[in-house]
């Protein structure tokens, strides 16, 4: 009777874990091409999107090249790894052309913030309900 009711649990959770992984490739398949690390947090539920870089600064993704603070490259621990960098060329009308560089996501990198995601290693809003998904229950006026 022991044995029958440890295979019954041990195929409940199978099934669970199957359940949890399609979950997880649905989520980890949010990934664009061409996506910074911002655009992709916007998508995670609970995300502080406004401290993001900061945290990945913290954790050797990106650094800041500029005294302002809003200037991000990728380091060249993340280049090539998790991130890449796009160039733009900026013309001013008074003065000279200059190059802007975007840190843009890899489908690697995307993998690896979504599993920090889940292990709460990025900056959570402080009024977070704790659900790693947007899906909200719609009530039907009647």
């Amino acid at each position: 009777m022991a044995w029958a009711e440890q295979f019954r649990e041990k195929t409940r959770l199978a099934l669970v874990n199957k359940e949890q992984e399609a979950e997880l490739k649905e989520l980890k398949n949010l990934f664009k091409e061409g996506i910074t690390t911002t655009q992709f947090c916007k998508m995670l539920n609970g995300i502080n999107t406004q401290q993001i870089n900061h945290c990945l600064a913290e954790r050797n993704w990106l650094y800041n090249e500029s005294k302002s603070h809003i200037r991000w490259r990728a380091t060249s621990y993340a280049r090539d790894r998790y991130l890449t960098e796009h160039q733009h060329k900026i013309s001013i009308h008074s003065g000279d052309d200059f190059i802007k560089y975007q840190p843009v996501l890899l489908r690697k990198g995307a993998i690896r913030l979504f599993d920090l995601y889940r292990k709460n290693k990025l900056p959570m809003k402080t009024h977070w309900d704790g659900h790693f998904t947007h899906e909200k229950e719609l009530s039907i006026a009647s």
